[in-house]
């Protein structure tokens, strides 16, 4: 099982929330494969991932997306690779 961590922004933020939005839903589809996780950024975990800006798009340890919206095929293009699906 892979996770999936997204980090949003600790004030209202529209496209943090649609990015946790997408990753829940591709979450959905990769059942049992994928663990998504949500965090906000200040706190403690958020420290290990060196986060600049928000949104934050991270799978395990590794950053794929940081400050810019997600595009629903990258993510699951993403997930695939994690997986050794591609």
């Amino acid at each position: 099982m892979i996770q999936v961590t997204v980090i949003k922004s600790q004030s209202k933020c529209f496209t943090c929330d649609e990015t946790a939005m997408i990753v829940g839903e591709i979450a959905e589809i990769y059942k049992g494969q994928v663990e998504i996780k949500i965090l906000v950024n200040g706190s403690p975990e958020v420290a290990q991932f060196g986060v600049v800006t928000t949104p934050v798009v991270a799978i395990g340890r590794k950053i794929y997306s940081m400050g810019k919206p997600v595009i629903k095929e990258k993510v699951i293009n993403w997930i695939k690779k994690e997986l050794g699906e591609q």
